[in-house]
């Protein structure tokens, strides 16, 4: 009989722990390297497993980042859906906050991290991808943006749209608005060029 003391690891079965491991290491690669850049050889030499022992669990490449992708999206959805619930005296504070967790699940553009690889993915794959990035991406976006007054030519999912595609200065440092500034301070500063614009009010 197992101790009290056995780990959680111990009572998972070997295989559907080799597969979490191989989910893991594909999301770490996956996410800083993108699609296109990373080989299943990479992520079994970061397992010391054989590639046929990869495929066991994911027929080929694409199934795998595509399973990555939609346990990260799981994440980033289950994340923004809690700030969502809250209640912010500034709108700005809240979208603030979700894009934190955005960035807080993703080293690089979200955006360009998914429709960079369609090219290289099959139409059954793109099309499984189009629904994660609406659903767990552009859909909790949209519902901040229908909380708050827009411009009437826009409706909250094109504001969503314009905002997940202009997040590009905030990954990485090649392209950061100021120097010296704190993550929370350069996401503060894109959120104000995003919701009121660049131009002075009379």
């Amino acid at each position: 009989m197992k101790s009290g003391g056995d780990t959680v690891a111990e009572s998972i079965p070997a295989s559907e722990n080799r597969r979490q491991q191989i989910i893991n290491a594909a999301t770490t690669l996956f996410l800083a390297k993108g699609y296109n850049q990373t080989t299943t050889r990479d992520i079994a030499k970061v397992l010391n497993i054989s590639q046929p022992a990869l495929y066991h669990h994911f027929g080929d490449k694409e199934t795998l980042f595509v399973e990555v992708v939609k346990t990260v999206g799981d994440q980033v959805n289950h994340d923004m859906k809690k700030i969502l619930a809250k209640t912010y005296t500034e709108p700005i504070d809240q979208l603030i906050d979700l894009t934190d967790a955005i960035l807080t699940r993703h080293p690089r553009d979200v955006f360009t991290l998914i429709h960079s690889s369609f090219t290289s993915l099959s139409d059954k794959h793109q099309r499984v991808l189009g629904m994660i990035f609406g659903q767990d991406y552009v859909a909790p976006i949209a519902q901040f943006f229908a909380t708050i007054t827009l411009r009437s030519s826009i409706d909250a999912r094109t504001a969503s749209s314009f905002y997940i595609t202009s997040l590009a200065p905030l990954f990485g440092d090649f392209h950061t608005l100021g120097a010296k500034q704190t993550k929370r301070e350069r996401i503060a500063q894109l959120m104000d060029l995003i919701l009121y614009g660049v131009a002075k009010n009379n």
